[in-house]
């Protein structure tokens, strides 16, 4: 429960949320899958690339930490306004749980913030559905104010940190005397069947992207989707795969990759693109490299900030 001098707003970013052992690897396919288990093949298939990161995902922790960054950064005024929370949908701290906290603290108004810039019905209205079930099942609907914050794929502070990664990126591509760069944009594939639902997923990444080259002006830059599902439905393309053997033709090359679907390091980050599309380009005789994530940076906690103060 709340004292006096408790703040009543909260800030709740929401994440995907990943296994921080490869014991917990079943049980968290389970949940993704709505209670269905997953076949053993699987469940070594995901093993081994947890393994190949060292075990777990650095996810949980670099979302506390973000939490916390934004809680001071935002408070920095000394009035202590905001409290700010996080909670996963497929594993611990579960949003269901983390919303009877909230509600149990007395909070009376929350901003919702799905930790993805780019909204889709197939990831961002999840989040919030699960956000929607908690207040009900903890009876604190009608008491407590909510703000979705759906989009904020091109917002400008958003923007900004994009570009510092970048730059940064190609600044030290060039100190290794990497002159001819090829940027490929990603974001995580969805189903192709949502872009006929009316899903602005596609809309929306090309929203960031186009924010970002009118800064940078990449001489030669591509968009693709990367970390297709494993469920046997077309999935939104190119692939990074594809895209990297078109570049391929060219000759040797330099690549740099630009997540931007991703605001932290996970399984997405550490394997799909630091092994798997890494070793894919190497075979291909290209150099690939990638902008470091956002995880706790000044620039991007500032955005947070700045997504959610003038709502």
């Amino acid at each position: 429960m709340r004292d006096g001098s408790s703040p009543t707003t909260a800030i709740f970013l929401m994440a995907h949320g990943a296994p921080t052992r490869v014991e917990d690897i079943p049980l968290y396919l389970k949940n993704i899958r709505g209670g269905k288990d997953s076949s053993p093949e699987v469940i070594q298939l995901i093993r081994e690339r947890y393994e190949a990161i060292g075990g777990s995902s650095p996810l949980l922790e670099i979302t506390r930490g973000q939490a916390e960054a934004l809680e001071k950064f935002i408070n920095q005024d000394g009035k202590n306004t905001f409290k700010v929370y996080f909670g996963m949908r497929s594993w611990s701290p579960y949003i269901k749980d983390v919303v009877r906290q909230m509600a149990d603290d007395g909070i009376k108004k929350i901003y919702a913030i799905c930790l993805a810039p780019q909204y889709s019905k197939w990831s961002t209205e999840r989040y919030f559905k699960s956000f929607n079930e908690a207040l009900k099942e903890c009876g604190a609907k009608d008491d407590i104010e909510v703000h979705y914050i759906s989009s904020w794929c091109d917002h400008p502070c958003l923007t900004d940190a994009f570009v510092e990664k970048y730059n940064q990126a190609m600044e030290q591509l060039q100190q290794k005397g990497k002159d001819r760069i090829y940027t490929v944009f990603t974001v995580h594939s969805i189903p192709a069947s949502s872009l006929d639902e009316g899903d602005p997923y596609a809309d929306e990444y090309e929203k960031t992207v186009r924010k970002i080259v009118e800064r940078v002006q990449p001489t030669h830059w591509y968009m693709a989707y990367q970390s297709q599902g494993m469920i046997p439905v077309p999935w939104l393309g190119p692939t990074v795969q594809s895209v990297l053997d078109k570049i391929a033709r060219y000759g040797s090359k330099t690549v740099l990759v630009v997540p931007v679907g991703f605001v932290s390091d996970h399984i997405e980050i550490l394997y799909d693109i630091d092994i798997d599309f890494k070793n894919y380009a190497k075979a291909r005789k290209l150099d690939l490299y990638r902008t470091e994530s956002m995880n706790l940076s000044p620039a991007f906690i500032e955005a947070l900030a700045a997504v959610v103060w003038p709502t």
